[in-house]
């Protein structure tokens, strides 16, 4: 009985890491992605005065918090996904500090 509840759990815990596998690919490529948009964008600053320097901090501030909005939902609409990530993050974590 113990042994089938271990082996239950080392597939969760493989489903696990592949889900987190999954995530940090598709973060990595967003963020990426992202980077290099960001980055085109940079040149525009060199003529700024400090105002438009300013309003242009405002903007970007404003879209963060919107991302950090958008995750919030995401997390909101699927709980369970979120905590199973957390839960996976956390687990693996601590295997690795124990090694």
């Amino acid at each position: 009985m113990a042994t089938q509840e271990v082996t239950k759990l080392k597939e969760e815990i493989e489903v696990l890491k592949a889900d987190i596998k999954e995530l940090s690919t598709s973060l990595k490529e967003a963020t990426a992605a992202k980077v290099d948009k960001s980055a085109s964008k940079l040149d525009i600053f060199d003529n700024l005065s400090m105002d438009e320097l300013k309003t242009k901090l405002y903007e970007l501030k404003s879209k963060g918090l919107d991302e950090v909005g958008e995750v919030e939902t995401k997390i909101k609409n699927d709980p369970f996904k979120s905590i199973a990530i957390t839960f996976g993050l956390g687990f693996l974590a601590a295997w690795l500090v124990k090694k």
